[in-house]
């Protein structure tokens, strides 16, 4: 939603700081979901060392120590927005004719629609243990892992932030066709990391060493997911106004959820990697499996359709 409502692209914002804001809301979320995942890698090596995972073995005082101040952190930032904002994020939206059939009749709209089920079908049910793959080693320390994480998710993507925020001033349209020549980062990672080929690098040298650089590329996989991610939000920015936006973010994240459901129940992928993301350090007799390749092709179809509908619909062409 902070692609919709925290812009004010009405009210003469320009492109650089639509950028700025969006990579350091992304930038920040990416280090509290690496947080969280370290958290659940925590318990899950309690469980299976065969102990109880208890207030004895994780004591409730270090537990509140860390969650109470994230609560007031939270309600922090909620009484600076409910107090702090300006006048202009109070006012109450127009009323548009024919609201929803202009909705249906921007094509740029409804392949984000599409985008989302593809995505969320073919990759949604590997994720848990994708993430699990930059925690779970026994090799490389925590707190190597957690200074990889500070590199990527912070020092690359402050690099990233100002590169990005600085062409936009000339080039409005350049962090949406970057992200449309990315490809598929997110299927590129999850590939990396649950198809057991990032599990060792026989050429690194040693175990902790493989470790270490496996799960750098799997972070850099993950900058460049990021990086999409906004890219495809600043499509929208620049091709609709926040009330299309609010709802085709609403709309979407209904589609997502039934496109996972589905993908629960029939996906290749619905239980493990499956053929989607076959084991290729065993060998790549997977690589000529139907589900691999479709799982790929919708994924770079996605891009094209990104390509083709900006560059028709943008309001600034270049």
């Amino acid at each position: 939603m902070f692609f919709a409502l925290n812009f004010g692209d009405e009210g003469g914002a320009p492109i650089k700081d639509w950028v700025l804001r969006a990579c350091i809301v992304q930038g920040t979320q990416q280090i509290y979901i690496s947080a969280l995942w370290y958290w659940g890698s925590s318990l899950v090596k309690l469980s299976s060392t065969g102990a109880a995972v208890t207030s004895t073995t994780i004591p409730n005082h270090v537990i509140t120590a860390i969650t109470l101040p994230i609560a007031v952190l939270m309600w922090a930032v909620g009484a600076v927005l409910l107090i702090g904002l300006p006048q202009y994020y109070r006012q109450d939206p127009g009323t548009v004719p024919s609201f929803y059939k202009s909705i249906y009749r921007r094509k740029i709209i409804l392949w984000f629609f599409v985008a989302v089920i593809i995505q969320n079908y073919w990759l949604s049910a590997p994720y848990g243990r994708n993430w699990r793959y930059l925690w779970t080693t026994q090799h490389a320390p925590a707190w190597a892992i957690a200074l990889l994480v500070v590199a990527f998710f912070v020092i690359i993507w402050v690099l990233f932030l100002v590169i990005l925020a600085r062409l936009s001033k000339s080039h409005s349209w350049i962090l949406p066709v970057f992200a449309i020549g990315l490809g598929a980062p997110r299927w590129c990672q999850m590939l990396w990391g649950t198809s057991a080929a990032g599990q060792y690098l026989p050429w690194a040298g040693s175990a902790v060493t493989s470790a270490i650089l496996g799960r750098c590329l799997w972070l850099w996989l993950g900058v460049l997911d990021a990086l999409q991610g906004v890219g495809f939000g600043m499509i929208l920015l620049q091709t609709m106004t926040r009330f299309h936006i609010t709802f085709t973010l609403i709309a979407a994240q209904v589609l997502g959820s039934v496109a996972t459901i589905l993908a629960r129940l029939t996906a290749p992928d619905n239980t493990g990697p499956g053929n989607v993301f076959p084991n290729l350090a065993i060998g790549l007799n997977g690589l000529g499996t139907a589900a691999f390749w479709l799982g790929l092709i919708f994924q770079i179809v996605v891009c094209i359709g990104f390509a083709a509908f900006f560059r028709k619909e943008q309001l600034s062409k270049p």
